[in-house]
């Protein structure tokens, strides 16, 4: 293993990370999966499966760290009921960088707990293996009871509980569709069904609806000189969180989003009885951990359990052919570690100027142009397939906003005809 290498991965991918970050839209399965394709030729100039591993978990850090940027400060909606979103109720108050650095504090603290916990398994070596090992052969009988039994207080937790249900079953049919077509690649090759998926839910939809939305004017953002909560309701909040995102790294089936919907509801019920609300404030926190803590296990899944929970792990398993070793895992660890710590530094020193910046920029513009790169990215390499089933992921998307303040039916009757038709062409 070449340090130099591994250095070299860990600095261009923190570089990649700030950019996919910030610019709305750019997914970190289209980084993974475009550095699969092109190993081979990476292979030539003598970078390693080891150095593409470290780049793409760089990426995934950075890039946990630096989108909540745009989340809060490039389109915040005039709507009211999205404007509830603690990060975009806190940015119409001019307090968005105290949500900034909440999130920081968040995201570090669950690299911190995550890498901590992963060291002291590998510390006391086979016997750590095998505990994931049993972990995860003794959960699966009942993992179908788990997760419907999340599902049904998610279901419960809405307003709507009749188009959440709706949802989560057209979301189930969907995924089938994908996963069952024969018409695109499997999911053992670099670019398949998975990619126009996630990229027409998660990216296209958002992108699209972007361009039609009401942008309500900023006010000007305050300094963040003290954070609305202290030290040890941040630290509680992290540790939920990072315990979260090692169930989500490593559960099949569940979601940043799910777990963090069930923290919320957590957050709330220790809030009944405060006579100061702060659990927006720990909502933040909370789900930055999240998503850094899951980005960590998820990679480390494919080590101690052999399975693949993210998209940097399904790239992972293609460039070591399933054989993903101690010596890999450690070098990835060690480029998560470093990627996070210059990620938070950049962040706390260059935030108040970052956010006024993203800010200012022409946003339906850039949400356009990132939008023709996906398509067209997407055309090229799955060709008319890739663009059906990310029309299909987008239009789910753009219902299931749109059912959150309509109860017309036309829109779920759009979705399951989408749906249909996505039935229809992959026989």
């Amino acid at each position: 293993m070449d340090i130099i290498i591994i250095l070299i991965s860990i600095i261009s991918g923190i570089m990649t990370g700030i950019i996919t970050g910030l610019i709305p839209g750019i997914h970190v399965n289209t980084i993974a999966a475009i550095m699969v394709s092109i190993a081979a030729f990476l292979y030539g100039y003598g970078i390693d499966g080891t150095g593409i591993a470290v780049y793409i978990a760089s990426v995934a850090v950075a890039h946990a760290f630096f989108d909540y940027i745009p989340s809060l400060f490039l389109g915040v909606p005039n709507d009211e009921v999205f404007a509830l979103l603690p990060g975009h109720r806190m940015v119409k108050e001019g307090r968005g960088i105290e949500a900034l650095h909440l999130s920081i504090q968040g995201s570090w603290n669950g690299i911190k707990t995550g890498v901590s916990i992963l060291l002291i398994v590998l510390l006391i070596s086979s016997t750590g293996i095998e505990f994931f090992k049993i972990l995860d052969t003794y959960i699966k009988p009942y993992l179908f009871w788990i997760l419907s039994s999340i599902s049904i207080i998610l279901i419960f937790s809405e307003t709507k509980r009749l188009w959440a249900l709706l949802i989560f079953l057209l979301s189930g049919f969907y995924g089938m569709v994908v996963f069952g077509s024969a018409l695109v690649p499997s999911t053992t090759a670099a670019f398949n069904g998975l990619f126009p998926a996630l990229a027409g839910i998660f990216g296209v939809s958002g992108l699209i609806f972007s361009l039609f939305e009401k942008i309500g004017d900023l006010p000007v953002q305050k300094e963040a000189n003290k954070l609305p909560i202290d030290d040890k309701e941040i630290q509680k909040s992290s540790i939920r969180g990072t315990g979260a995102g090692i169930a989500v790294g490593l559960l099949p089936g569940l979601g940043a989003a799910n777990a963090a919907t069930l923290l919320l509801l957590v957050e709330n019920w220790l809030d009944r009885k405060s006579e100061k609300d702060t659990s927006q404030y720990r909502y933040i926190v909370t789900t930055s951990a999240i998503n850094t803590s899951d980005t960590l296990f998820g990679i480390a899944a494919l080590y101690f359990i052999e399975k693949t929970r993210s998209g940097a792990s399904v790239a992972m398993s293609q460039l070591f052919e399933g054989d993903f070793s101690l010596t890999a895992l450690i070098a990835v660890i060690f480029g998560i570690s470093m990627s996070a710590y210059v990620s938070m530094k950049i962040m706390k020193q260059y935030s108040t100027f970052i956010a006024r910046f993203i800010s200012k920029l022409h946003y339906k513009g850039l949400n356009l142009s990132v939008l023709v790169f996906l398509i067209l990215f997407i055309y090229l390499t799955l060709g008319g397939w890739g663009i059906v089933i990310m029309i299909g992921g987008t239009l789910f998307r753009d219902v299931t906003s749109t059912c959150k303040r309509s109860s017309s039916t036309s829109d779920g009757i759009l979705l399951a005809s989408c749906n249909f038709i996505l039935l229809q062409l992959s026989k």
